[in-house]
């Protein structure tokens, strides 16, 4: 008997816990809460899918499908531009970069040839030439006059030269 009590005391404490209301040490009578009959042929966890329907696909309207071939063709017609203007740049870096060493290359050659000149001219030979053949005389102190000009570094041929000062 006591296992009898024990038994509905436990069952009332399990609705009691699942129902909020109590009021003060009074627990009400809680309705029985049915049972869901197990169905034999189910199994217990499984839950029905609503079945698929078709969707139907959306017509698209023939001033929509122009718009959106134009859109596809003015994003292709961009993307080549892009392209022809990505390869033109490129070529004119690689132009550049020829360029610029074949002006490397001219420099040195100029500087070459130009110390080849130097180093060809003979200041002997030149002073001979001068004075045998073109009757050319050295300059005394007294015919040499220096000139200094304070407008300008340079000083223009055509020009009267003043006076020099010694």
């Amino acid at each position: 008997m006591a296992t009898r009590q024990n038994t509905q005391y436990n069952t009332r404490r399990r609705e009691v816990s699942r129902n909020p209301y109590v009021y003060g040490n009074l627990a009400h009578q809680l309705e029985a809460v049915p049972q869901r009959r197990r169905q034999p042929n189910r199994q217990p966890n499984q839950r029905r899918q609503p079945k698929q329907r078709p969707v139907a696909v959306p017509v698209l309207s023939g001033a929509a499908f122009m718009f959106l071939m134009m859109a596809a063709v003015a994003v292709l017609v961009t993307c080549f531009v892009y392209l022809h203007v990505q390869s033109n740049l490129t070529q004119m870096k690689n132009e550049v970069i020829s360029l610029q060493t074949s002006n490397a290359e001219m420099k040195l050659e100029n500087k070459e040839t130009y110390a080849n000149i130097v180093a060809s001219v003979d200041l002997s030979e030149v002073y001979q030439i001068a004075t045998g053949q073109l009757g050319m005389i050295q300059a005394v102190d007294n015919q040499v006059f220096t000139y200094d000009n304070k407008k300008s570094d340079m000083v223009k041929q055509y020009g009267d030269i003043p006076k020099a000062s010694r």
